[in-house]
């Protein structure tokens, strides 16, 4: 399930670094004060993030910070689109212009005139926002929102939230490839707590069952004051990179930020740590670990104290370790055999309905279990016909390449 996208003609995703999204702040209700640029200054501030490694820029002219007085079409008009024409003629396709609007029209205008993505903190709440980004061929950027901007607690409805969007987003013609999502991190509604936003940064890697790029926006939020006892967002810098470091490391694939140089080296730090997918590739199948808990060996030193007897130990270890594996690219055949050995050995998989009618083409599986039933499913496909052999190899290899240190650096 190794997840691949694009903001405008740059690739996000598990095989790619993480991208930086330097803040272009238009607005002066912004909640941090200090990131407000104005029209002569703009393009100065978009040239010094390039040049600081920022390869995504975002021009926003509404703050939706609580407490924000409303800003009419018009007067965001009259602060963004200035700013966007001199940022577009002095970079040109150095870097990839988004634009952080809630209003369709605003949206049309600006991919009209050379803006490649839309950063949408309604959650489409426009109902011509996913068509107008379609009819451009836009790269999206969709916050989980429900009646307001980041109006959602807890991260189980902003994952189903989420889904519901871009199934919106593709039902109106937007190409999936082109969809990022965005937690909502942040104090968007006076409901939204500290605890909510940190258990957001901590689950974040629960995003990945999406298999859409993820965008994390941490960078100086009241969060990271209430936890360090910092009023001023310009007091936050050091709690934004920690925050940033953590949101790399459970899954993030793009960093939107008002530091682009002081963060970049904390965003690759982080994802060296990270390291890559636990994935191979054999005949034609990939296969990849997407979750796992435990370790066998761990587990021994509980089993020592627990006075378990040592030769008992390697068996209740396996059994003691979860596996959830994706299996791409296999037939209908191959989804229902794999299925069938895992319910024979306890655990079981997830394929299409597509199988179980025989429809022709590939298809992906997915593998839950013990590592001792993975590993036990794995030597029996090598007694299995069809291109079963070349499954069990590439499930082997990658759970092998769990702790192989080549998957980091």
């Amino acid at each position: 399930m190794t997840i691949e996208g694009f903001i405008g003609d740059i690739r996000l995703g598990d095989l790619h670094p993480v991208r930086v999204m330097g803040v272009i702040n238009l607005s002066r209700e912004s909640f941090y004060q200090e990131s407000y640029t104005g029209e002569q200054a703009v393009l100065e501030r978009a040239l010094a993030f390039a040049e600081e490694g920022g390869e995504v820029l975002d021009l926003g002219a509404v703050s939706t910070a609580p407490g924000s007085p409303p800003i009419s079409e018009e007067e965001e008009r009259r602060r963004l689109f200035p700013a966007l024409d001199a940022v577009l003629d002095g970079l040109g396709d150095e870097v990839v212009i988004s634009v952080d609007t809630q209003r369709a029209k605003v949206a049309s205008d600006a991919l009209a005139v050379g803006a490649s993505c839309i950063n949408d903190v309604s959650g489409l709440r426009d109902p011509d926002m996913a068509e107008t980004v379609a009819d451009h061929d836009g790269s999206l950027i969709i916050m989980a929102s429900k009646e307001r901007p980041g109006d959602i607690l807890s991260l189980g409805e902003i994952v189903a939230n989420l889904g519901d969007r871009m199934k919106a987003a593709k039902d109106a013609g937007v190409s999936k490839d082109k969809v990022t999502v965005d937690p909502g991190i942040g104090r968007w509604t006076p409901a939204k707590g500290p605890g909510h936003d940190l258990a957001i940064l901590d689950g974040l890697s629960r995003l990945r069952v999406l298999n859409r790029p993820v965008m994390a926006a941490v960078s100086r939020k009241s969060f990271i004051g209430s936890v360090l006892g910092r009023t001023s967002p310009s007091e936050r810098l050091p709690g934004s990179l920690a925050a940033t470091a953590v949101a790399v490391y459970n899954g993030a694939h793009l960093v939107r930020t008002h530091d682009v140089a002081a963060s970049l080296e904390t965003i690759r730090m982080a994802e060296a740590v990270r390291g890559r997918p636990s994935a191979a590739r054999n005949a034609g199948v990939d296969v990849e670990v997407f979750a796992y808990v435990g370790h066998p060996r761990d587990l021994y030193q509980t089993f020592a104290r627990l006075g378990v007897e040592e030769g008992g130990m390697p068996s209740l270890g396996r059994k003691g370790s979860f596996r959830a594996l994706s299996i791409r690219g296999v037939t209908s055949m191959e989804a229902i055999v794999i299925k069938q050995e895992m319910l024979a050995r306890g655990g079981d998989a997830a394929i299409p309905m597509g199988a179980l009618r025989g429809d022709p083409g590939e298809m992906e599986v997915l593998v839950l279990g013990t590592e001792a039933q993975v590993r036990g499913l794995g030597k029996n496909l090598l007694r299995q016909p069809f291109n079963l052999r070349a499954v069990a190899g590439a499930i082997e290899v990658a759970l092998e390449r769990m702790d192989d240190p080549k998957r980091y650096w």
